[in-house]
């Protein structure tokens, strides 16, 4: 064990936790590009006005984080697609 630094790790370990995590991170986007028509970093990072339910938004009055502005907006291409799968 390091003094300052706690318990040194395998370098190989630390390979293979970031691999697994990357190959989460491309079925996690894969399933959503599927089931809503855009990837979720796509989606996150597009306009709020290109969103379908942007009108939820100005009709509440609320603003919300971009992130749940995100995923409302995900869900709802979901269901929309619902019948083309």
């Amino acid at each position: 064990m390091s003094e300052y630094w706690g318990p040194r790790q395998d370098p190989d370990a630390c390979r293979k936790e970031s691999s697994d995590e990357n190959g989460d991170l491309v079925l996690f986007e894969a399933l959503v590009r599927e089931y809503c028509g855009i990837g979720f970093f796509e989606c996150l990072v597009s306009p709020e006005n290109d969103y379908l339910t942007s009108a939820v938004w100005e009709e509440s009055g609320g603003r919300p984080p971009a992130l749940l502005c995100a995923v409302v907006e995900l869900l709802h291409r979901a269901v929309e697609r619902a019948d083309e799968r």
